[in-house]
């Protein structure tokens, strides 16, 4: 089986943690919640080299991981890291608005798979420039939109393509709290509720946090670190497939996620209790039913999987890389995701006027 030379930029938490324990020992661990430790479950994977602009980080990597990837060497420029090493996979954990150069210098220096944090870019026209650019060369991509990767929204878009709810009517993401963002937090709802819908956003409209007033679609972040760099919104997307989406996401509420995803028929749940299929009678409560039971079913469901999150990302990239197939989360459905943040800003400054999508 092919082995593949890896590095990964960025050494922050969620590019370097090793991962938690899991409830008993003889359990392993938990799921792999940084770059690193979903590489180091993938035997065919040897990371050759970090990088960071931070010293400590890099000497923490080091010490962290040497048992894992004897010989691990560090960097404090990825170009230096990419012209002497040479990876094949690339993991990209910058900062927010530093993703666009080290995803073209990784393209030019022969990556052939490239993971990289969200958002793809916080800007639109250099998100069209990567999908190129990727799609030029023949490089896969997958983009950390996690959720896309957990078992309860794979369960739940399973259940739509099945008809479980009937005909969808539309979906609700709420997500308040310290950690409310539009680029940084929301924008993992905002790609869920793409990735649920499974069609093209046309329009929205979105309010932002009370107190802020941002001119037209600019950014204003500082790269993911500080809350109070980035509002939280209420954003309405509509879909050409008439679906609507709704993201709930101002401060001021609790920062639990929740999910809503509604149909004709029934409404499955994502929350902190798991994962929920409530069927509910089509009929006029007036008439009595054929059966006579007008009662709301609730099911627990419990997805089967052995992998999740990162992890699963990553296996998928390898099996891209190695048969052209398409991946769940591609540089095109991350740009997607820009598309929408921008025009939900655009909509925002203009007072929540409808703003189109770019396509």
């Amino acid at each position: 089986m092919t082995r593949y030379r890896a590095a990964i930029v960025g050494l922050s938490w969620i590019g370097a943690d090793p991962p938690l324990p899991a409830a008993d020992p003889v359990l392993g661990s938990a799921v792999p919640g940084s770059h690193a430790s979903a590489m180091a479950e993938i035997d065919r994977l040897d990371v050759v080299a970090g990088c960071d602009v931070t010293e400590a980080a890099r000497t923490a990597f080091a010490e962290r991981w040497d048992d894992r990837w004897p010989g691990l060497r560090t960097y404090g420029d990825y170009r230096e890291l990419l012209e002497a090493e040479r990876p094949e996979i690339v993991s990209i954990v910058t900062p927010d608005h530093l993703h666009a150069e080290v995803f073209h210098a990784a393209i030019a220096t022969g990556a052939r798979g490239i993971f990289c944090e969200k958002p793809l870019s916080i800007d639109l026209a250099e998100a069209d420039e990567m999908v190129a650019a990727a799609a030029r060369a023949g490089v896969a991509v997958n983009v950390n939109y996690t959720r896309r990767w957990l078992p309860e929204s794979a369960e739940a878009r399973r259940l739509l393509r099945e008809g479980a709810c009937g005909p969808l009517s539309h979906v609700v993401a709420q997500r308040g709290g310290p950690r409310a963002m539009l680029w940084r937090n929301h924008g993992h709802l905002i790609d869920l509720l793409c990735y649920l819908v499974e069609d093209e956003p046309e329009w929205v409209t979105a309010e932002l946090e009370p107190g802020w007033a941002i001119e037209g679609d600019a950014y204003v972040g500082d790269g993911g670190d500080k809350a109070d760099s980035e509002p939280g919104a209420n954003v309405c997307i509509a879909f050409r497939n008439g679906v609507r989406a709704f993201l709930i996401g101002m401060k001021t509420g609790t920062s639990d996620i929740v999910i809503d995803v509604v149909g004709a028929t029934a409404r499955i749940a994502i929350d902190p209790e798991g994962l929920r299929l409530v069927q509910v009678p089509r009929e006029d409560w007036r008439v009595p039913p054929a059966d006579g039971d007008r009662g709301i079913r609730v099911r627990t469901l419990e997805p089967r999987f052995r992998v999740a999150g990162m992890e699963a990302a990553l296996r998928e990239l390898l099996h891209a890389v190695e048969t052209g197939a398409a991946t769940t989360s591609p540089a095109a459905s991350a740009r997607t995701t820009v598309a929408v943040i921008q025009a939900a800003l655009a909509s925002a400054a203009a007072g929540g006027a409808r703003t189109e999508v770019p396509r």
